[in-house]
């Protein structure tokens, strides 16, 4: 279900459904952002510490919600006290459903599928975007402001196990940007590390075929490749597959990098990419704090 217009300038869909709505609606959210996870090295011969990288901790959220006893056609409760009781209850039931999803569906990352309403475009006001992230609710759900069979209003606190959202289209499938060997600026505000890097031998035989990102310092091998063969190096999922051998995983280097992860952007700068193989495409979604 797309996004309705419910006074909301920016809105929320969980799971595919509005939560900006005239039987229900998020109408605040506070937001928790990560906290930095590593400590930094201690000199046994110096004063002071050394700086190391870190790594970003989970994120969370507490929405307050409401809920109400209007119908889903008229936007308005029904004439008989009987037909209010029944719609709330009806409404109630739809947010619990989604609130305490307990599965992953297809493609999910967590049971809730977050998709956030936003306007971001300075030169176009007007212009909706979107970004999705994957959570689950955190503790337990007390319903303070209660009438009953009438309103509902209550908080839940939402958690992501990933920090960042990742920039989608209105139903919350992500958006895939493709760059090249040579020098880009990526986008987005947080550290890129999910992708698919293609290295491709289309220009005949490659001996020990590897990308490499001259900026972060990452830099990833895949061996030898056969004129015409290409292998995908999924970064999300750490498997390697070739066009002509299949599953090739054992065969990723990683030496000469720098960094942690398998490969890293680094968000909104230019990121210079290199490889020795006929065509190096990344595959991969901006990322934002």
């Amino acid at each position: 279900m797309p996004f309705n217009a419910n006074g909301y300038v920016e809105a929320y869909m969980v799971n595919g459904q509005s939560m900006d709505t005239s039987q229900f609606a998020i109408e605040t959210v506070q937001e928790s952002l990560p906290v930095m996870r590593g400590d930094n090295v201690i000199p046994a011969m110096d004063h002071g510490v050394r700086w190391r990288s870190k790594r970003l901790g989970p994120r969370s959220e507490n929405w307050g919600l409401w809920i109400c006893d209007a119908e889903t056609s008229s936007g308005l409760p029904p004439s008989t006290e009987e037909g209010k009781r029944a719609q709330f209850h009806a409404n109630w039931d739809t947010v619990m459903e989604i609130l305490f999803t307990t599965h992953l569906a297809t493609g999910y990352d967590a049971p809730l599928q977050v998709v956030r309403k936003m306007k971001k475009d300075t030169s176009t006001p007007t212009n909706a975007s979107y970004m999705v992230n994957y959570g689950e609710v955190l503790g337990s759900i007390s319903v303070d402001g209660y009438r009953p069979w009438a309103w509902a209003r209550f908080n839940v606190n939402v958690g992501y196990m990933d920090p960042r959202w990742y920039e989608c289209n209105s139903t919350g499938t992500k958006t895939d940007t493709a760059i090249n060997a040579g020098t880009t600026n990526v986008g987005g505000t947080a550290l890129m590390t999910k992708m698919t890097i293609r290295l491709t031998a289309d220009s005949g035989a490659v001996t020990g075929a590897y990308a490499e990102n001259q900026t972060t310092g990452s830099k990833i091998g895949i061996g030898d490749l056969a004129s015409g063969e290409y292998v995908d190096i999924n970064t999300s999922t750490f498997v390697a597959t070739s066009s002509t051998n299949g599953d090739v995983t054992g065969k990723v280097d990683r030496t000469g990098s720098t960094t942690s992860d398998w490969f890293q952007l680094r968000p909104n700068v230019d990121n210079v990419l290199a490889t020795n193989a006929g065509t190096l495409t990344v595959t991969y979604t901006k990322a934002f704090m």
